[in-house]
């Protein structure tokens, strides 16, 4: 098979052939760091596509700093799972951007969507993409050297990849003409961005947000002069500090230490890095975007899970030898909404919670997930897109003390059958639910309509969620109830 760059050979196994680790675009070390993406070298004779890519550097959230897996700044590559038998000439491709709060990732952790592909009869395609300072660092001298562009490197390696798709999708017996890109946190946010974004507008046909807003995010991209402060910050961290050396300084440090650096990593839901609304990749909020008609004509899915911030007390909190207090709990209320505090302890008291972790993880999944799901598929309606809402409901640890519930991530084993290459096993019901969410994905991709058998009905109307859960499907009217959204509507932004 031959591709943009050359040719490629990949590997079959369990009804799908996999494509691992082809070059969308160049290494971005040096001068290329802070830029651009720019073309793949084109290589001779036949390439294996076999292994993964190193994954981009990152920040760890390993004890001791520890990898997954190798990262170098030559990390610009695209995974991609073919039917070994393809149902037509033509199939829906489906690219995955994944998650990770712009800071940690990579497209080797979501091997393998073996049982959508072959059962969907779906092409998936998962790029790399460049995160944290190296995604989305921005400094005035770099907006001089790009015309604009700053702060956006990340978002622009996922067109890039996007890019890529449309060229070379027939190849893989996909459809160019056909392309759904879905995404779960920071990956639903990257797909909020890519809706955003003018760039991108003939790029993807349809959309899936998984547990990933639009609207009053803190992944919510930033203006330029929030993000000129944060980077001036992180810059004079590290020693460049003076402005008319920094860029350089920067550029020579190994990158490594960028990402691995006290500034780049995920310590608090106040998040640093993310794709800047640099007023040529991105115009607006994701939000403003969607109520403004950049998705009409679009149709989406949105979705979150019913209990999110259990993966944050957990990552935030327990890992780090914690349990909150009832006066931890208050201040870090405080320190998140400032001014809008009152409200929100008001509304969650903690008497009202069996303990104070219960209270923040309330907060966390009402406040940072769900009711910004709401907002997004009302923003999205009002701009003109066909929008169907869910909630996922099923508990894939029970109800253990550090991740109970359906905590944020916990749909992932439900749409990819592996993940880091080993096979998720789920419970008999769970399973049953598996196949029902990757046969509701993959007719999406098809048709650009999620209804199927088993998740009907599901309408459009608003404030309608399917609830989704091993022990029970159904629609639902209370989300909104659930989860507070009449406080959360009149709170514009988490500071």
């Amino acid at each position: 098979m031959t591709v943009t760059g050359g040719a490629i050979l990949g590997t079959r196994a369990d009804g799908v052939v996999k494509y691992l680790g082809v070059p969308f675009a160049a290494a971005t070390a040096g001068e290329n760091r802070f830029a651009p993406p720019r073309p793949a070298v084109p290589w001779t004779g036949l390439r294996p596509a076999v292994r993964h890519s190193p994954q981009c550097p990152q920040t760890s959230l390993l004890p001791n700093g520890l990898a997954l897996q190798e990262s170098s700044e030559d990390c610009l590559s695209m995974d991609v799972y073919a039917p070994q038998h393809a149902s037509s000439a033509k199939l829906p491709v489906m690219v995955w951007l994944y998650g990770g709060a712009f800071v940690f990732g990579s497209n080797a952790q979501y091997d393998s969507p073996a049982r959508l592909v072959r059962d969907g009869q779906v092409i998936v395609a998962i790029p790399n993409y460049r995160m944290g300072p190296l995604g989305f660092l921005a400094l005035p001298e770099l907006s001089e050297e790009t015309g604009g562009i700053v702060g956006t490197y990340g978002a622009l390696d996922q067109q890039a990849a996007l890019r890529w798709i449309r060229a070379n999708a027939d190849a893989f017996g996909g459809d160019p003409d056909n392309v759904t890109i879905f995404g779960e946190s920071a990956g639903g946010m990257s797909v909020c961005t890519q809706i955003a974004s003018p760039l991108a507008s003939d790029l993807f046909d349809r959309a899936i947000i998984e547990s990933g807003s639009c609207a009053r995010s803190p992944l919510s991209p930033p203006s330029r002069e929030v993000a000129y402060e944060r980077s001036t910050n992180y810059a004079a961290s590290l020693g460049c500090g003076e402005p008319e050396t920094r860029l350089h300084c920067l550029r020579t440090l190994p990158a490594d230490r960028l990402a691995n650096s006290p500034g780049a990593a995920l310590t608090s839901l106040a998040v640093t890095w993310a794709p800047v609304r640099d007023g040529v990749v991105v115009n607006s909020g994701p939000e403003e975007a969607l109520a403004a008609g950049a998705a009409r004509g679009m149709p989406m899915v949105v979705g979150s899970n019913a209990d999110e911030g259990a993966t944050f007390i957990a990552l935030l909190d327990y890992a780090r030898g914690t349990i909150p207090t009832g006066d931890d709990y208050l201040s870090w209320v405080r320190e998140m909404f400032g001014d809008n505090s009152s409200l929100v302890i008001d509304r969650y008291p903690l008497a009202g919670f069996a303990a104070p972790a219960k209270a923040k993880e309330k907060v966390i999944t009402d406040g940072f997930f769900a009711c910004p799901a709401l907002f997004t598929t009302e923003a999205a309606r009002r701009g003109g897109a066909q929008v169907w809402q869910y909630r996922f409901n099923d508990a894939p640890l029970g109800q253990n003390p550090v991740l109970p519930g359906a905590f944020h991530t916990a749909e992932i084993p439900y749409v990819f059958s592996g993940l880091m290459g080993v096979d998720v096993p789920l419970p008999p019901a769970a399973d049953v639910l598996s196949r029902h969410v990757q046969r509701s994905w993959a007719q999406f991709a098809h048709t650009g309509d999620p209804v199927t058998a088993e998740f009907s009905p599901w309408p459009t109307e608003p404030g309608t969620t399917l609830e989704m859960g091993s022990d029970r499907v159904a629609t639902a009217a209370s989300f909104a109830q659930d989860h507070h959204c009449d406080l959360w509507s009149s709170i514009d932004q988490i500071e």
